[in-house]
């Protein structure tokens, strides 16, 4: 009798998430084929990302962080400031919080992120660009992947981590519907967007200091720029929608639309001397948004499952995208580690109690951070009448406070359970009085 072919994952997709899986199942040695649309993993959008300590302590395990601290900018100041550019108010929560944690609160262009993602796989036969996803075939054992060029891969378990427009998602909901009708109904049309985002990458400013963050509010609009120490800005013009979409109602937008928007706020002050005008003269990198938000009802159906923005989608302005993408990836490997170990090629019903329980251990976290980053996006934008109260009349929340929260936030992440903890979190009160929570927010 042959043996039987080892487990074999297959990725969707090749951003945050994706990258993130291929590094932890090679560390939890979990065989996997990783399958990108595009012809690169790191193309130019004009975005940046955020890593933040609680992404931080899970890429400093598999060694990867120290490279990427060549190119990483840790924040520094932030600022809060009205649209014309007057200062409301400036924190330094973000130096706090490093020295307390031993991460910093770093940003980084997402193209060198992932380039780095890429450049420090040990393995790269594993990654396959230009392999577009159409279909997928659900079997009692196995699940096979097709793609538009006419390939095929067949293995145990499809991970979809192909972002807010997952194609993964999709087939998912198509499958658990056709095997139990309605069952997916719900998460059909559970994205939605109040908001859009134009976002782009422009030379840095001579009044701009490198590692600060300004954020200018108004009525309905708001903008963040953050300076890195490479001489460039990234930065983001935040406006309200006219109404709530959802689902496939949610727009997609021209760059008329975009060259629209841009003249009716050329004016809008990021700081007291740099307007969005200014940035759009020199900007080298543009694009234009809705802000998704989503935390869906099914996660996983059978043998797929999602992880990242194709499943737990939040706006910008916390900076969680990407590290929520980081946890996920390491909590779903911790658990497929602990199954494989006991079941080296296992059934789809043992398959199942354990896709169920990275749902459970990652839901509350990510309804937090969705939460959240959706308040901080109104709170911005001056949603209400509320907001714009507390903002016009009432000082801005001091360094202590967004320390001892972000604090909290940070340290309650998951980490690999199967590796050593990282040198800088041992013996760090911080990081260990919170390794051991349990309330579904905290880590296991």
């Amino acid at each position: 009798m042959a043996p039987s072919k080892p487990f074999t994952a297959i990725i969707i997709g090749g951003s945050v998430a994706g990258l993130t899986l291929a590094h932890t199942f090679a560390r939890a040695n979990i065989d996997y084929v990783l399958l990108e649309a595009r012809d690169s993993l790191a193309p130019q959008l004009g975005a940046g990302i955020v890593i933040m300590p609680n992404g931080c302590r899970i890429l400093d395990q598999m060694d990867l962080l120290e490279t990427m601290k060549e190119f990483m900018t840790p924040m520094a100041l932030y600022y809060r400031r009205k649209r014309s550019g007057e200062e409301m108010g400036v924190a330094d929560w973000p130096l706090r919080v490093s020295k307390r944690l031993g991460y910093p609160c770093g940003i980084s262009e997402r193209q060198m992120f992932l380039g780095s993602m890429y450049e420090q796989l040990k393995d790269k036969s594993k990654i396959l660009l230009r392999k577009k996803v159409v279909k997928f075939e659900h079997g009692d054992e196995s699940v096979t992947v097709h793609c538009e060029d006419g390939s095929s891969f067949q293995g145990d378990l499809v991970i979809g981590a192909d972002g807010v427009h997952s194609k993964t998602r999709a087939e998912m909901q198509r499958i658990g519907n056709e095997k139990e009708p309605g069952i997916m109904d719900r998460d059909l049309n559970r994205i939605s967007a109040g908001y859009n985002a134009i976002y782009g990458i422009s030379p840095a400013h001579e009044t701009l200091n490198p590692g600060d963050s300004h954020v200018a509010s108004d009525i309905d609009h708001s903008s963040l720029a953050f300076v890195s120490n490479h001489g460039i800005t990234q930065w983001f013009f935040f406006s309200k929608l006219d109404r709530n979409y959802k689902g496939s109602s949610i727009p997609r937008f021209t760059r008329e639309e975009m060259e629209a928007q841009v003249e009716k706020h050329k004016d809008f002050h990021f700081t007291e001397k740099v307007t969005l005008g200014d940035l759009m003269k020199t900007t080298t990198s543009l694009g234009h948004v809705a802000l998704e938000e989503a935390n869906h009802e099914h996660w996983s159906y059978g043998r797929i499952v999602c992880v990242g923005d194709a499943i737990h989608k939040m706006t910008p302005n916390m900076g969680q995208g990407g590290n929520q993408a980081i946890e996920s990836s390491a909590t779903l490997t911790n658990l497929l580690h602990a199954l494989l170990a006991k079941h080296p090629k296992p059934k789809t019903a043992d398959l199942k109690p354990v896709l169920q329980e990275y749902q459970d251990q990652r839901l509350a976290r990510t309804h937090l951070m969705i939460r959240l980053s959706g308040l901080m996006t109104r709170d911005q934008s001056l949603a209400n009448l509320n907001y714009t109260l507390r903002f016009l009349y009432f000082p801005q929340p001091s360094s202590e406070l967004f320390t001892e929260i972000n604090t909290e936030l940070f340290t309650s992440g998951p980490y690999l359970e199967f590796l050593p903890k990282p040198q800088v979190t041992i013996g760090n009160q911080y990081w260990e009085k919170d390794e051991q929570g349990t309330d579904g927010v905290r880590a296991r």
